[in-house]
């Protein structure tokens, strides 16, 4: 079977290659790939890599991202190809940002509403409390009536905090989890989210990279991700939460699994292992790719943009 990505997460794999083939060591276990079957390569924590082998990687058109070990995006490799970029990065600075962030923000917000409804159809409606929903349900159909993308901004980071605050209900209170928070994270369900976007984070860049687009330029968020976030924000709740949820709800971790220091929750290689097959096959990279398509062909006047759901 072809492998489009690979993700070594964890700690101490060293990592080297020939000309063809790719060659991951990690407590000694080998495993070996040839080079043409990846067109992404996704490095999360601290490994030992050959320099020769980022050459040959680049040199076969593979992509190669970082991450920290939590998950948080660094940065990343591209080939020479990625960078013809001028015309369509003049086009994504010069389009009116009001109708992309609201198409983003409306999205985010109704992706989560859908799921705590599902949630609440399979759980029960206990997860709830009273007229949650209403406010939730609210906050969507007051976007169409503003005309400030910091109003939009606001009003989706609120339905962002509520609805992991729900999620906080969905799993053990042995885990601690009650809302999502910053960097480092404390608990195992918000170090495993952050794992999860991580992921997807990366996916998307390379495919926004691909596009020659700017992954900095956003029109709902701010930074050096902002592209990608508001795009993945959309995504997030199909691609990482369900799954994350139902991994949670049907077994306890392990208590191996993790380590909870005074500074932050460590997750060991089991548990990594475990999320990195289970994320490789709910992110849908070909959904990403084919966002990326819709986007560019909107800032060439070809389509309306609109947000493809999972």
């Amino acid at each position: 079977m072809t492998i489009s990505w690979r993700v070594v997460g964890g700690y101490g794999t060293h990592i080297k290659s020939n000309r063809t083939e790719i060659i991951i060591q990690r407590k000694g276990k080998i495993t070996e790939i040839p080079i043409s079957n990846l067109s992404h390569f996704l490095l999360i924590g601290g490994h030992t890599v050959q320099t020769s082998t980022i050459t040959y990687l680049i040199k076969k058109g593979v992509f190669i991202s970082f991450c920290e070990s939590d998950g948080e995006p660094i940065g990343y490799i591209s080939p020479y190809d990625y960078s013809e970029f001028k015309e369509i990065q003049h086009l994504q600075k010069m389009a009116a940002p009001y109708s992309y962030a609201l198409s983003c923000a409306t999205e985010s917000i109704k992706s989560r509403i859908l799921a705590i409804e599902r949630y609440a159809v399979e759980i029960g409606p206990d997860i709830l409390f009273s007229g949650e929903l209403n406010i939730l349900s609210g906050y969507a159909k007051e976007l169409e009536n503003m005309v400030l993308i910091e109003e939009l901004r606001r009003v989706e980071k609120l339905v962002r905090d509520m609805y992991y605050e729900i999620l906080g209900r969905l799993v053990s209170p042995s885990y601690h989890f009650k809302r999502r928070t910053s960097r480092p994270y404390l608990d195992p369900v918000n170090a495993i989210l952050s794992f999860g976007y991580g992921m997807l984070s990366s996916a998307c860049t390379r495919a926004v990279i691909g596009g020659h687009l700017d992954p900095g330029h956003g029109y709902l968020n701010r930074g050096n991700q902002a592209l990608v976030q508001d795009l993945i924000n959309c995504w997030k709740p199909e691609m990482i939460d369900r799954n994350v949820i139902t991994l949670l709800r049907s077994k306890e971790l392990p208590s191996d699994g993790y380590e909870l220091t005074k500074d932050r929750c460590i997750l060991h290689d089991e548990i990594i292992e475990e999320l990195i097959h289970l994320f490789s096959i709910s992110i849908n990279q070909d959904l990403i790719n084919s966002q990326i398509e819709v986007l560019i062909s909107s800032l060439y006047g070809e389509a309306q943009f609109s947000i493809i759901k999972p």
